[in-house]
């Protein structure tokens, strides 16, 4: 097989896009990669193994239609049988219909979709650690590789040469390496990435304070103007830690003495994706008008982190690249003091917890044979908790496994049930506000952002969040299954597990006040229609059970009216037909599920009757 990548874009960007390298390799060994992209970013890939042929796209090419064309006529010559665009844009449309390729992918956009054999739409919710950033482009190898590993990580590969020359400089620079040493992104690229100067500078002075560390600015020679005023807004303490005179003269240099740093701190963009894909630390300051869940890949609170104003301020975001909104950043800028970035970045540098207690997040999760779902779950619960508890019934997989590889607590107890199993995680917590989740579960980022700003702004006692709910990989917008609200963020001092099992809720003290949050609880409830059959019964049995103990009755009325009401209801008033056979499916299940519990429960009720005579 013989593939080409098209990315002609950003340096990040082209960068990111090598992990459809990684996985390509990995399930075609035998195949031919080859990757087109702007000639100014070909040293973020060089070197590396999973590459067979670049392909540069310069500036003449793209000036000349002579060129262009006979670019064109080369990538058709070499005959692709797969052709992957992710700059989706007319002059690559162009190409890519061109190559004659069996697979031509991209994006969904009116004005190229022409030129491919599929398209997707990007996604806009953030269903991985991953982020974005990757799952939108992996997403792109589905039409012939369906079940993707989304846990591949751009990499940059530097030679034994690189690396030894870097190290010289630093030594001739009398640096020592005993003590830290920082790279600092001090620059965006362009005035709207970029935090103010005057606040980065209260950042550089809380970083030599905090670590007594070394820093390095990268920078190129025409922002050295701008890189002289940050020096001396600095402290005259950290300016004599500062050396500016020793910085990338090319992007090799640059990421040859990055890998030598213990961390990379400044504006998000591309120098942060480069430290990622050399497996170096990272602290990237998002700027307000770009989503963060697009770009915040692979972040774990410890190794990668990022802030955010809207960890902070609720500011009414609008997200896009236009003008107008991009100007407005310095407006928002103005409210993303360093002091609201001091307790992300000490805990950083300091891999210790410096957030009042009063103001920490306990999470809980109950699990029995999870393997499948926990590592998510746990992934969307880092960023946002200090204390996870995991209790666990005994699990026969591999969970508890999986769980250690984790900054959790986890404990095993006999499954009593679910109201009494999660009610014991919640008492084994060790901070009051408490984030609950299932197993097959996760926060969106959106949730993550939205959970972080409560921690100065927490005004109720409990919160609910949407459940998105994805059956047999279909995400349902209607039926009773959307807006599907949960009760899952509260203060377990005002707050109790209650209900009836297998059907748990929070239920809150009398007079307390409740909440919405943005964002939702990202829930994979069935990956086929077996496992759902399986779990109709369990749970009608449960419940049945329960019914049984609280005295409840079965008529014919609840066995033949209220499954009836129960689809009627979901289907048609709440719209189920809408999600098409999956929608169908949902909704017959829930009345089915109806029904067996009254019938059971009359079968419990026959019985007493029988045992009782």
């Amino acid at each position: 097989m013989k593939v080409l990548i098209i990315q002609q874009k950003m340096i990040g960007d082209v960068l990111t896009s090598t992990v459809l390298f990684e996985v390509l390799r990995k399930h075609y060994p035998k195949a031919e990669l080859h990757y087109l992209v702007n000639s100014h970013t070909i040293p973020v890939i060089e070197h590396n193994p999973v590459i067979d042929k670049i392909i540069p796209f310069t500036e003449a090419i793209e000036q000349s239609k002579a060129q262009f064309k006979a670019l064109r006529e080369t990538i058709k010559n070499e005959g692709y049988d797969v052709v992957i665009d992710v700059y989706a844009k007319i002059s690559s449309a162009w190409i890519a219909k061109s190559s004659g390729a069996k697979y031509r992918i991209s994006y969904k956009k009116w004005y190229t979709q022409f030129a491919y054999t599929h398209t997707f739409s990007r996604r806009t919710i953030s269903l991985t650690n991953a982020g974005l950033a990757i799952e939108n482009r992996l997403m792109l190898l589905q039409p012939f590789l369906p079940d993707i590993d989304f846990n591949h990580k751009p990499k940059i590969y530097l030679t034994d040469a690189e690396k030894d020359l870097a190290a010289t400089q630093i030594k001739n620079a009398n640096i020592d390496l005993s003590k830290p040493l920082y790279m600092i992104s001090v620059l965006g690229s362009n005035e709207f990435k970029t935090y103010p100067l005057p606040y980065m500078a209260g950042l550089l002075d809380f970083i030599v304070k905090k670590t007594n560390g070394q820093l390095l600015f990268n920078y190129i020679p025409s922002q050295r103007e701008q890189v002289e005023k940050l020096y001396q807004l600095c402290s005259a303490e950290t300016q004599s830690h500062i050396n500016l005179e020793l910085y990338g003269k090319s992007l090799r240099e640059f990421m040859a003495l990055t890998h030598h740093c213990d961390a990379l701190i400044g504006n998000e963009g591309g120098a942060v994706n480069m430290a990622k894909a050399l497996d170096v630390k990272t602290f990237a300051i998002f700027t307000p008008w770009i989503k963060k869940e697009a770009w915040s890949v692979f972040e774990d609170r410890k190794k990668n982190t990022s802030v955010h104003l809207y960890d902070f301020i609720d500011y009414k975001p609008v997200f896009s690249n236009k003008k107008p909104v991009r100007k407005r950043a310095a407006k928002y800028y103005e409210q993303f003091t360093p002091t609201l970035i001091y307790p992300a970045l000490d805990e950083f540098l300091t891999e210790t917890i410096s957030i009042p207690e009063a103001e920490r997040f306990s999470a809980t999760i109950i699990t029995f044979n999870e393997e499948k779902n926990i590592a998510r779950c746990i992934e969307s619960l880092l960023p946002v908790a200090e204390d996870i508890v995991v209790l666990d019934s005994f699990s026969t997989d591999t969970t508890e496994e999986i769980c250690k590889r984790y900054p959790v607590r986890f404990m095993q107890q006999k499954f009593e049930g679910h109201i009494q199993q999660k009610n014991a995680a919640v008492d084994a917590a060790k901070y009051d506000r408490i984030i609950s989740l299932d197993a097959d579960e996760a926060l969106s980022k959106e949730l993550q952002a939205s959970i972080s700003r409560l921690r100065q702004h927490w005004e109720k006692d409990g919160y609910y969040a949407k459940r998105f709910n994805n059956y047999c990989g279909q995400w349902i917008y209607h039926s009773d299954w959307h807006p599907d609200r949960k009760l899952r963020i509260f203060d377990r001092r005002k707050a109790r597990w209650g209900g009836i099992n297998p059907h748990d809720t929070i239920q809150m003290e009398t007079g307390s006040k409740t909440g919405r949050l943005d964002g939702s609880i990202l829930h994979w409830v069935h990956q086929n229609y077996s496992e759902h059959a399986q779990k109709v019964q369990k749970f009608s049995t449960i419940a049945a059970k329960e019914y049984f103990k609280l005295g409840r009755r079965s008529t014919i009325f609840d066995i033949l009216v209220k499954p009836s009401w129960t689809f009627f209801k979901s289907y048609i008033l709440r719209m189920g037909f809408l999600d098409g056979l999956n929608g169908l499916v949902i909704c017959t299940f829930s009345a089915h599920t109806t029904y067996l519990k009254y019938l059971k429960l009359r079968e419990h009720i026959k019985n007493q009757r029988k045992n009782a005579s």
